[in-house]
């Protein structure tokens, strides 16, 4: 960390520490409604209003998503604050010079949701930063593969949302827009639909702004332009895309002329005719949909450091969670996010710890008793039997029965230590269902049919996986699965091919018995196997997520410590011919070994057993400390020959 930037870091910190003496003297409740918690400075009555419209917003998003009305969505904690004041205290480097000063603002990571607001925020719609976000985090579980054009679209037309006593309006626009589109230039549509996560339009500053508003004119223009007569583009669009075709191929069936497609849009901006959507507001939720108390000053702070860890404000985070328990050593809350942070700053173990210290203190936390087996499992799922893990995730599930996360990690860890593989596919099939877009479920889905030799269905999972991850870490994980896959396949089909031919061995030789031949025990003996010099050829994968991290040097050592091993012990064994072996085993933290199985026999029992004994017994180094997960899942594959052979 540069010098500057560690000074940055320590001034946040310093911030968000001094602040807690202004803090001290205020009050603040937490409100429980269905899908949100707020925790307020500002009164009961803020508080019961904010939640009261935050569901309504929720119920807006939702009616605009097709098939999703009854899935479950994330639960986001708001920390709807009073004033600017108390907004500076959360937030104090966006009051650095030259910073706008944000009345909203939606973060996520771990599976976890927080939202800042300031309730006296003024303006048309000062929390269209929030809605757009949260738009994104309650339709991205479904349609992850999106276009970026049309998800930007989508998350500014709803995210300039307003809702009152009575009414609620979509779709509005904004001055602003009108001034960037008409100063141009406009991007070309066949760029804009192009756009994806790693194009500049997408990411750099001077081009950024008109990429979101020329997005939002044209999902504005098919939505409800001309009074919604260009709708039925936007649906056969989307038609096409569902059916797992090309971009390229829906724009073709969808939009045709994409020139004339540009100049309408151009002149529908031109108008400035934009309509909006208007309807009468969702029902809201009666008071007794939400439970409500007064916050200790120790929660207080745990609220607040949560929102600092899920920021990625680890050093924030570790001196407000520091005072919390300082205030208060029972506060579950405060170890919870304690853990994370710690997970952050790549100290699995002590995350571990405070993890368990949270569980200890509230035992009915779902995500706690998740949070932990995802620790213990690396992250993976992939870990020897741990009776723990498998009551973490099955109380995290009962406790949740809709959270989906830890249906797919025990799917994972049950196919692992190869039990209840019917019991893991429905477990992984639940939390797809949970979230159909989520390429880590169907991951898992493939990993368990794997486990049961399903070749052919774990490949297709594998590829769903593929087509539905939002980054290049999750496609990568899925090609990797893809690989192994045809590689176990193969394995199956030699050992399948190497039983046959042993059977007919074995009847030849029952033939040559029966016929009281004089010659066969001679020639028996002659054609029986000697000891001779073994050729052994090795391969290694990684099973286990390892993104960022070049294991290159690492995995090569391991392959050659046990391919050392192995040619040491079977140099005495009388190999007739190849045979061909796959292990797969995990190395935790400080190189011990856990989870070693035979995935693929080699059909000879010593041999499988020197394999075994080869990997427990080779001294491996501790992973690398830039690695943040606490274990790492190998395949290693074998190929055993008799030197004449070849």
């Amino acid at each position: 960390m540069s010098g500057f930037r560690r000074a940055a870091v320590v001034a946040i910190a310093s911030a968000l520490v001094c602040s807690l003496s202004q803090a001290k003297q205020q009050t603040w409740v937490e409100v429980r409604s269905p899908n949100f918690i707020v925790v307020s400075n500002a009164g009961e009555k803020s508080a019961r209003k904010a939640a009261a419209q935050f569901e309504q917003i929720r119920a807006v998003f939702r009616q605009s998503l097709k098939g999703v009305s009854e899935r479950p969505s994330p639960i986001v904690t708001i920390l709807a604050v009073k004033d600017e004041g108390s907004m500076r205290e959360l937030l104090p480097e966006y009051w650095a010079k030259g910073h706008a000063h944000p009345a909203g603002l939606f973060v996520g990571r771990l599976n976890q949701f927080y939202a800042a607001v300031e309730l006296e925020a003024q303006g048309e719609n000062p929390y269209e930063t929030f809605y757009h976000e949260y738009y994104h985090a309650i339709t991205i579980p479904y349609f992850p593969d999106i276009p970026a054009w049309l998800a930007e679209g989508l998350a500014e037309f709803f995210g300039h949302t307003q809702i009152d006593e009575k009414f609620v309006g979509m779709g509005q626009a904004t001055p602003m827009f009108f001034e960037q589109l008409r100063a141009g230039p406009f991007i070309p549509l066949d760029t804009l639909f192009k756009v994806d996560q790693s194009s500049p339009y997408y990411n750099e500053a001077n081009k950024t702004s008109m990429f979101y508003v020329e997005s939002w004119a044209l999902a504005h223009y098919l939505m409800i332009g001309d009074r919604m007569a260009h709708r039925d583009m936007l649906e056969k669009y989307l038609s096409v895309l569902a059916q797992g075709k090309t971009q390229d191929d829906a724009v073709a069936t969808a939009f045709p002329d994409l020139k004339k497609l540009q100049s309408d849009l151009q002149a529908y901006i031109r108008n400035a005719s934009f309509l909006y959507l208007k309807g009468p507001a969702p029902a809201r939720i009666s008071d007794q949909d939400m439970k409500v108390r007064v916050l200790s000053e120790a929660e207080a702070v745990a609220y607040r450091g949560g929102f600092a860890a899920i920021r990625g404000q680890s050093e924030g985070a570790t001196a407000l969670l520091a005072e919390a328990i300082r205030l208060d050593s029972k506060v579950a809350l405060a170890y919870q996010y304690l853990g994370i942070t710690q997970f952050f700053q790549n100290q699995p173990q002590k995350a571990m710890e405070s993890e368990s210290t949270a569980i200890n203190l509230d035992p009915q936390n779902s995500f706690t008793r998740y949070l932990r087996a995802f620790l213990a499992t690396g992250g993976s799922g992939i870990a020897a039997d741990s009776p723990q893990v498998e009551e973490d995730l099955r109380r995290a599930i009962a406790i949740t029965p809709d959270f989906a996360p830890p249906y797919a990690l025990l799917a994972v860890y049950l196919a692992a230590n190869g039990r209840n593989l019917p019991e893991a596919i429905d477990l992984a099939k639940k939390a797809s269902t949970f979230e159909p877009g989520n390429s880590n479920y169907e991951l898992a889905l493939a990993q368990v049919l794997l486990r049961m030799n399903k070749f052919d269905e774990a490949r297709a999972s594998a590829i769903r996986a593929r087509l539905l991850g939002r980054n290049p870490v999750e496609k990568a994980n899925a090609e990797s699965l893809m690989s192994y896959v045809d590689r176990m396949q193969e394995y199956q089909k030699e050992q399948a091919a190497r039983e046959v031919e042993e059977q007919q061995a074995a009847a030849e030789e029952k033939v040559q018995a029966a016929s009281g031949s004089e010659e066969s025990p001679r020639a028996t003996e002659a054609t029986a196997p000697a000891a001779r010099e073994v050729q052994i050829q090795a391969s290694i994968s990684i099973l286990s997520a390892a993104s960022g991290v070049n294991l290159t040097p690492y995995l090569k050592g391991v392959m050659e410590t046990v391919r050392e091993k192995l040619a040491s012990n079977v140099s005495d064994l009388p190999l007739a011919k190849q045979r061909n072996l796959a292990l797969e085993f995990t190395i935790l933290r400080d190189g011990k070994i856990a989870g070693l199985t035979v995935v693929l026999s080699s059909g000879d029992a010593a041999l499988d057993r020197i394999a075994r004994q080869s990997v427990t017994a080779a001294p491996f180094p501790a992973l690398p400390s830039q690695l943040k997960q606490s274990s790492l899942r190998l395949h290693f594959g074998v190929s055993c020959s008799p030197e004449s052979s070849q």
